[in-house]
């Protein structure tokens, strides 16, 4: 068909714009002093769990899309699944648990979208204690430890705000690709109810 795999497609266009403009800044230095300036190493936590949620969401968006195909086809798959057990059963109840199923399996998507954001907090907070904690009693007074209170400071506020800005930016990112896979299984709940209806 024309518009085959039409979800992914789409899915695919949106993460390749991420990547390039996330390419721009790498090459631009942008993105090194991020990671060499968390010595808390959230930052690598935070993207190695982006990377794992982007396979995943890629995944489940691929199955939507073939499911959907598979629909405008009148073909196998979710919707022979769903037929089969509405004539055995009473047909609001297994449209339910259809639903229920269905969203069941890309949950995990916004949880981990939502797990990212809390990683930065919890970066910021690591950064201020980081602050507080390298900071001498006898530092504020004395000119000679002026140096030592700079280090302190920009080692901290480094932590704190770099794990703020990758967890915002990877969770905002990530949702959007959640938001694209929710509406692909929308989509295929509506297109198989519509299919499986009685004439």
């Amino acid at each position: 068909m024309k518009w085959d795999y039409l979800l992914f497609y789409r899915w695919l266009a949106l993460n390749v714009v991420g990547f390039t403009i996330l390419w721009v800044f790498h090459m631009n230095g942008m993105v090194e002093p991020v990671f060499l300036g968390d010595s808390s190493y959230i930052v690598y936590v935070i993207a190695g769990l982006f990377l794992y949620g982007m396979v995943l969401c890629g995944f489940r968006v691929w199955k939507t899309s073939r499911e959907l195909n598979w629909v405008k086809r009148g073909d196998k798959g979710k919707l022979k699944e769903f037929a089969d057990k509405s004539r055995q059963a009473d047909r609001e109840s297994v449209k339910e648990a259809f639903e229920i199923k269905l969203f069941a399996r890309i949950s995990f998507v916004k949880y981990i979208s939502s797990s990212l954001v809390m990683l930065g907090l919890l970066g910021t907070v690591i950064g201020f204690i980081m602050v507080l904690t390298n900071i001498p009693a006898n530092a504020v007074g004395d000119a000679a430890q002026v140096g030592k209170l700079v280090g302190a400071l920009t080692n901290g506020m480094g932590v704190a705000l770099y794990t703020t800005l990758v967890g915002a930016i990877t969770n905002l990112w990530l949702n959007a690709n959640y938001n694209m896979l929710r509406t692909g299984v929308v989509n295929l709940i509506a297109a198989i109810l519509e299919s499986a209806d009685p004439q």
